[in-house]
């Protein structure tokens, strides 16, 4: 077995693991025992647990991500922006109903481990290809007119954050919130653009 086929085996085991039973209720001995591997040879590739945390949301939602943001650029491109965001939300849904142990692995992580942590994880997790593609975007329709003045980092950050929520309620936790999912997608690309929009001047 090649070195990347064993890192992609132990990242594999550790996602199952950590959606199971946390960062902390999961020991060395443990992942070692899943992915058929010894404990030095987990420090070896992740000398920390951050290290494979990293690389575990690397692997997992880098699935897909390239043709995700190609396609929401096209429309983008196209002053679409409204399709755009009903696809991203969309994409959103898809990727928490479908890969539930990543997520589970990601509460986890952000409620067992220090503030510190948490921090150094977060500015890790910005230079996720889709992070980057929604805060150019927003400053491209910023210097447009199009989209409020406000922080751009503030602004790229709600156009996941209301989703995200969302969709932990709905795929996570299993939360019959009365709505479809097609609505959902459709009212919250709806309410982000109106957010988004530069207000006439009173």
């Amino acid at each position: 077995m090649s070195g990347t086929e064993r890192r992609a085996q132990i990242i594999d085991a550790a996602i199952a693991l950590f959606g199971r039973h946390g960062f902390k209720g999961t020991t060395t001995k443990s992942l070692a025992q899943a992915s058929g591997v010894s404990e030095a040879t987990i420090f070896k590739h992740f000398p920390t647990k951050n290290d494979l945390y990293a690389a575990a949301f690397e692997r997992r939602t880098g699935v897909g991500t390239e043709q995700l943001i190609a396609e929401l650029q096209d429309y983008v491109e196209r002053g679409e922006d409204e399709r755009m965001l009903r696809t991203l939300v969309r994409a959103i849904f898809y990727g928490y109903e479908h890969d539930r142990d990543l997520h589970r692995m990601l509460q986890y992580a952000w409620l067992e481990q220090e503030p510190a942590d948490n921090q150094r994880l977060y500015e890790q997790m910005q230079d996720y290809p889709l992070f980057v593609f929604l805060r150019n975007y927003v400053r491209q329709r910023q210097a447009e007119g199009a989209f409020s003045p406000e922080s751009t980092n503030l602004l790229a950050a709600a156009l996941t954050g209301l989703p995200v929520h969302e969709a932990i309620r709905r795929k996570l936790y299993g939360l019959d919130t009365g709505f479809s999912d097609a609505m959902v997608v459709e009212a919250y690309a709806r309410l982000l653009l109106d957010g988004l929009k530069t207000r006439p001047a009173r």
